[in-house]
């Protein structure tokens, strides 16, 4: 059983390895540029969140496995990273977590998972504000070009991080969403969640080749990113 799953992960990463490289005749090389390092930070503050809750919660094992850091070296899949720059679509290394340190693995199990979409609003509004500044006090009229990229850099990871977190709290497996909705379901509804674990990869793939989840989070992404700038621009109104 176990070789049968490494091989059908293999397929599906052979899949998802085409499709992706089917991408590259309509690469943005400058929209890569510029979003490249919202993503990492994005990801690895993501995956940090999840080490240093588990951590504080107890459990050994994402100090021991290196994993309490801000490197991003440490935080980012290979794989995942490749399909962040060929197709804006991927995934850092999962932080494993042993949920017999937790005084309640439940609970503590849901605000592990909890941790990395927070991180990821919390950069988001952080970067909101940043863009939100800098667009009160420069003139994009007269700005050079150093300038112009620097303000998109800083808008795309605002919105990356808006993205990022709003896509992890979808509650099925892989995502963070399903952990977090695993602390409030019981009986056969929480069996299903532990059984689509199985098929993680596969759900990946589904979301990535169909883009289903894009009818539901990019409105719920606009109207977050709307609401955080009308935010932003109001109480910076109060010192300008």
């Amino acid at each position: 059983m176990y070789g049968r799953n490494i091989n059908l992960n293999a397929i599906l990463l052979i899949i998802l390895l085409i499709f992706a490289f089917s991408t590259l005749a309509s690469l943005n090389i400058e929209e890569i540029i510029l979003t490249l390092p919202g993503l990492i930070l994005a990801l690895t503050f993501h995956e940090y969140a999840h080490a240093y809750t588990s951590d504080r919660l107890g459990d050994p094992t994402p100090e021991a496995q290196g994993r309490l850091t801000l490197n991003p070296l440490k935080h980012l899949d290979p794989f995942g990273t490749l399909f962040i720059v060929l197709a804006h679509f991927g995934w850092g290394k999962p932080v494993q977590i042993d949920e017999r340190y937790y005084r309640n693995p439940s609970r503590d199990t849901m605000l592990v998972a909890l941790a990395g979409p927070v991180s990821n609003f919390i950069q988001s509004i952080i970067w909101f504000f940043v863009f939100g500044i800098m667009s009160v006090c420069i003139d994009t009229n007269t700005a050079n070009d150093a300038v112009i990229m620097i303000m998109n850099m800083v808008l795309y990871a605002a919105s990356i991080n808006l993205s990022l977190g709003v896509f992890n709290l979808i509650p099925i497996p892989p995502l963070d969403g399903s952990k977090i909705l695993r602390h409030f379901v019981h009986g056969k509804a929480r069996e299903i969640l532990y059984f689509l674990e199985q098929y993680s990869f596969i759900i990946l793939l589904v979301l990535f080749m169909t883009n289903l989840t894009s009818y539901i989070v990019t409105p719920v992404i606009n109207w977050l990113g709307n609401g955080i700038l009308w935010f932003v621009y109001w109480v910076i109104g109060f010192f300008v």
